[in-house]
Parts: C-alpha cells; structure tokens; sequence
C-alpha cells in the first residue's frame, strides 16, 4: 500500500501547486467538479480515500498522522452524506463563490506542505 502514500503524495504536491500557480484556473476546475458532480459521489471518494489511507498508513513511517488525515476523510465523507442542517450546500457555495485567491493559494500550500511531508515519510 506504500504505491497509494506515493501516489496520493504526489497528487498533493501537484493539486497544491495548481492551487498556488493557477488559482483562477483551479478555482473553475473544482467549480465543475463540485458542481457537476453528485453530492453523493463526493462524500464517497472521500470516504474511500480515508480508507485507504487509513490502511496504508503502516507502511508509513509517521502512521498516527496519515491515520489522522484517513480519519478526517473519512469525518468529511460522511458530513457529506448526511448534510446535517444543509451545511454542505452553504459550505460549498462559500468556498466556490466567495472564497478569496488567498484562501485557494493557502489551501495549496498546505496541500504543498502535507504532500512533501508525505513523500519523506514513505
């Protein structure tokens, strides 16, 4: 499960310098994403990516921490599934609407830091 730490690594690094370099473009990209896409299907793969990371965190040499990002997938997946009071929809139209460049660019440097921090740990 190590392939899934270095993949996910990896798409850390890259989503967050995405973030930091296009945030007009990255701001459309998640735009289609969140809106085209089923709210059930999101709080899937984020529940599945949770899983997953949850499991291959033992072939990790900083486990506790990639079982807490797992952890917190997981939190997320089912936040999502059950959109208590309608709090996704808010929280969605917030992020994708109203959100600064600022808040994208900060996102991306910590999705920078996480994932450089994730590659020197596997």
């Amino acid at each position: 499960m190590a392939w899934f730490l270095y993949l996910f690594s990896f798409l850390l690094v890259a989503g967050g310098a995405f973030l930091v370099l296009y945030t007009e473009d990255s701001r459309r990209y998640i735009h289609g994403i969140l809106e085209g896409g089923s709210q059930k299907l999101v709080s899937v793969a984020a529940a599945l990516i949770g899983v997953l990371l949850v499991v291959s965190a033992f072939h990790s040499r900083m486990v506790g921490f990639i079982v807490l990002l797992g952890i917190i997938s997981l939190a997320k997946g089912a936040f999502i599934w059950f959109n208590p009071k309608g709090l996704y929809e808010k929280l969605r139209d917030w992020f994708l609407n109203q959100a600064s460049d600022q808040t994208f660019r900060l996102f991306g440097i910590i999705w920078l830091i996480i994932g450089t921090a994730m590659f020197s740990w596997v």
